[in-house]
């Protein structure tokens, strides 16, 4: 073997070995629930003010510096664009929700919310990639929230219009099936993307548009129904939601069963139900189970790994803390019994993922993913009642 195919083959291995977290869910199981409600608070605040020390000058969070010499696909300019956009939403609405206020945390998601009014308008980076979809459905959220949480803000006429520039955005960018995907393989390349949607993407940006439509922002209708119709196509009998439209045709395939689906399935229902749709009581328990306790040890198998769906089930780490992120959303709007028995499990899933410098990751992106990692699990342990 040549030396080349040896460094090739060690390379190789590399990318789809996982990155160990550096907690263990042994240990974390050990841990009584006052302990681990405990450990819960200082999370919160250690996260809260990494976020704070490690936001930029401008008022982003995120970069494209990477210490790896291979990463996922991603054409600059606008592909990095769209993510420090995406991650600087998520860095702002956790610093709103943590349980951790401070001075310094408003005035760094004022700084935070600034940016995003004068950079949401992320442009498509190539026939392949539309990521700016993300930043657009995460910027909307942002902007709905702060809209409905201070209404007399002073930036409310400019936040407006950003979001109504943005979900004007979205209408040119939605797949001809309906929702919203962020990659177009294939051969054939259009301008409103016709490769496929993908339910999670979809639904995301459902619960953005929801926000900003509370806060008094018009959706056209035809574009909410046909996203609406998209999510709910992608569900499968079972309760799981296949990974897009063109997977719809294998609803056993390891992304859609219900370990492959877990991260996703409490996010897509969550979302639909914004927007009208009733779902059964154990619709959203079984969700919560398969996510926190019978599927969980396959999320943890697809932490850090750096090679995209090489984990089983084809897992992607960065599933893991955006999927249990909205768990948190679903698990807030049940009774206290229910919360109860699930927080623990939310708790020490998301605590896996802990760094001792307060930050938070899944999956190595560039420099995007201790933010974006961080964001998310503020935003979860914040909602969680012990």
């Amino acid at each position: 073997m040549s030396v080349r195919s040896l460094l090739v083959r060690v390379a190789a291995l590399a990318l789809l070995a996982p990155i160990a977290a550096p907690d263990s869910l042994e240990r974390l199981a050990e841990l009584s629930r006052s302990q681990l409600e405990a450990e819960v608070e200082v999370a919160i605040t250690k996260g809260t003010a990494w976020i704070i020390a490690n936001q930029r000058e401008d008022g982003s969070w995120g970069s494209h510096h990477s210490p790896r010499p291979i990463e996922v696909f991603a054409t600059p300019p606008g592909t990095r664009d769209a993510w420090r956009v995406a991650t600087t939403a998520l860095c702002t609405m956790a610093l709103w929700d943590t349980k951790s206020p401070s001075d310094e945390s408003a005035a760094a998601a004022d700084r935070g919310l600034d940016y995003l009014i004068e950079h949401w308008k992320v442009r498509r980076v190539s026939p392949e990639e539309h990521y700016n979809v993300w930043s657009f459905g995460y910027a909307l959220q942002c902007f709905g929230e702060r809209l409905l949480a201070v209404p007399d803000d002073p930036r409310a006429p400019a936040i407006r219009a950003a979001a109504a520039g943005a979900v004007a955005k979205l209408g040119r960018y939605q797949d001809l099936d309906g929702g919203w995907g962020y990659l177009s393989f294939g051969t054939l390349k259009t301008y409103q993307p016709s490769f496929t949607s993908m339910s999670f993407t979809t639904a995301t940006i459902l619960v953005g548009l929801d926000r900003v439509a509370r806060a008094g922002v018009e959706i056209p209708e035809l574009m909410l129904g046909k996203a609406l119709k998209s999510v709910r196509r992608c569900r499968v009998p079972r309760g799981t939601y296949s990974y897009g439209e063109i997977w719809n045709s294998g609803p056993m395939s390891g992304l859609s069963g219900f370990a492959g689906a877990a991260c996703r399935v409490p996010l897509c229902q969550y979302a639909l139900e914004l927007f009208g749709d009733t779902f059964e009581e154990e619709d959203h328990l079984r969700g919560l189970r398969k996510l926190l306790v019978e599927e969980a040890r396959y999320q943890v198998l697809g932490l850090r790994r750096p090679m995209p769906h090489s984990a089983w089930h084809q897992i992607s780490g960065y599933f893991y803390l955006y999927g249990h992120a909205y768990a948190a959303y679903v698990l807030e709007e049940r009774d206290e019994a229910v919360q109860r028995l699930f927080a623990p499990e939310l708790a020490r899933a998301v605590l896996l993922c802990r760094e001792p410098d307060g930050s938070f990751w899944d999956y190595p992106l560039y420099s995007y993913h201790k933010p974006y990692g961080t964001a998310f699990s503020v935003m979860a342990l914040s909602r969680l009642k012990f």
